[in-house]
């Protein structure tokens, strides 16, 4: 965010290709500052051929749930509505279970939780197969994604078959890719990383900064009377020549502060404002913030940016406690219903079918997705009357 001045007016500028570019970048670690740790190492020639870094940070996806309550409510929703209810038809599996081995009070219906945590923030979720001496899968562990790096390989068929690599405590260790079980989101930007929550990346940060503005305003005075949000790309820089005719670059903010300052209309009457940009597709959004009553423009942005945070979760704000206009009292079992259907189920389906290929190539027992209940948020409210009812009128 920066702040120019414009005819006596401040306005907040705030470039979401700068925020993915230069705020978002990912930080890429020198390998040879740290020691191995375990048996399994690999060469550094091949460390600086096959390792991939994630394509934004990891850190500063996982930081925007910390920041804004609104993204971090719809997550929580999120994780709470898919494992609800964690039980298993499968005896072997329960018994595996009741074996095995997690880290400090931790069970295997937390670790899942934050499986899906780092998934739906950052679109990675990784989990550690522990095993003994003899090579046996006795438990789980957490990897985080801040702290895991991954190889790529190819099997000899073509197929993608990475390794992963721990960086933890100054020191590095490689995993084998069986030994660690990878949720991804897919995206384009690459083969072996998930993403997840870039297009609210904008939203949350102009919040972020109105929470800003409104305490300096609190506590100096300090006012915004405009934003502008540029989105989808760059604005160009000019060429112009100074006083001894050289070329030199004229900032592209300073552009826009010129041109609006030239830019005077007449009450009932508009002027025409013509910017280049570097992209196609970027779009210039001006939102007046002190143009009517008092703090009315800070209330319909922060209600659109809310609204668009939702809407990238496809969560009922019923659901983060947020009242919707109109509704108030009135019955959301329907935004349930849908909330379940198109968002929940799907999540749990995945979930079931990761679980039960791992322990079906993994362990001496098979293992069905449909042997795995995680809950029906859609029922699992309803009294015992009502499940019997439901039951009966499916029945006939």
């Amino acid at each position: 965010m920066r702040v120019e001045q414009i005819a006596n007016y401040n306005v907040g500028i705030l470039s979401s290709d700068d925020l993915l570019t230069k705020h978002y970048g990912t930080e890429k670690k020198d390998l040879e500052k740290y020691e191995w740790a375990g048996s399994k190492k690999i060469t550094k020639s091949i460390t600086d051929k096959k390792v991939v870094y994630p394509p934004v940070s990891m850190h500063k996806l996982l930081k925007l749930a910390e920041v804004n309550e609104y993204h971090n409510g719809c997550i929580d929703a999120q994780i709470m509505s898919t494992v609800m209810d964690f039980t298993s038809s499968n005896k072997s599996f329960n018994a595996w279970i009741d074996k095995a081995v997690f880290p400090e009070n931790q069970d295997l219906e937390q670790l899942l939780e934050e499986f899906l945590r780092y998934y739906l923030e950052c679109g990675n979720g990784f989990l550690l197969k522990m095993r003994n001496a003899k090579g046996e899968w006795i438990g789980l562990e957490r990897l985080l994604p801040t702290e895991t790096l991954i190889i790529e390989n190819y099997d000899k068929y073509g197929f993608y078959t990475p390794d992963y690599l721990q960086i933890k405590n100054n020191k590095k260790t490689l995993f084998d890719g069986r030994d660690v079980i990878h949720l991804k989101n897919p995206t384009y930007r690459s083969n072996a990383w998930g993403l997840a929550c870039l297009p609210i990346i904008t939203s949350i940060s102009i919040l972020e900064e109105i929470k800003t503005f409104d305490y300096n305003n609190f506590k100096n005075g300090l006012l915004i009377d405009y934003f502008i949000i540029v989105e989808g790309g760059t604005l160009k820089d000019d060429v112009i020549e100074d006083a001894e005719g050289n070329e030199v670059l004229k900032d592209a903010y300073t552009v826009i502060r010129e041109t609006l300052q030239g830019a005077k209309g007449n009450d009932g009457s508009h002027s025409t404002v013509l910017i280049e940009t570097e992209s196609k597709d970027t779009n210039i959004r001006l939102e007046p913030m002190r143009q009517h009553e008092k703090d009315g423009g800070y209330l319909k942005l922060k209600k659109d940016l809310r609204e668009g945070i939702f809407a990238y979760h496809r969560t009922p704000p019923r659901v983060v406690s947020q009242l919707v206009a109109g509704s108030l009292g009135g019955d959301n079992n329907s935004d349930m219903i849908l909330f379940y259907n198109f968002v929940i189920k799907p999540l749990q389906s995945r979930l079931k079918k990761v679980l039960a290929r791992e322990f079906s190539k993994d362990s001496d027992f098979t293992l069905k997705a449909t042997e795995i209940d995680f809950g029906d948020l859609t029922t699992i409210f309803q009294s015992e009357d009502e499940k019997i009812f439901n039951e009966l009128r499916v029945k006939s």
